[in-house]
């Protein structure tokens, strides 16, 4: 999976429509656990920019994956 692609399979998951990502699973479990994991991964994305080669890209998708649990909190967790 190259870059692009990485970046459009996040951008539609985050453009899916609210109800879709109501329905997806419980979100007790993701609300809880989110405040959690989002630390490590913006801690492995800023890691992660620090290697050489394919460094740069795996960053930016920690900080997509960032990005998508923040909005999926907004939707469901509020």
């Amino acid at each position: 999976m190259n870059t692009k692609e990485a970046a459009d399979l996040i951008m539609r998951e985050v453009n899916q429509e609210p109800a879709t990502l109501r329905g997806a699973g419980p979100a007790d479990d993701f609300c809880s656990i989110w405040p959690k994991a989002k630390p490590i991964l913006e801690l492995l994305a800023g890691i992660a920019i620090l290697i050489p080669g394919v460094g740069a890209a795996a960053g930016a998708v920690l900080k997509g994956l960032v990005s998508v649990g923040d909005k999926i909190v907004e939707e469901i967790c509020a």
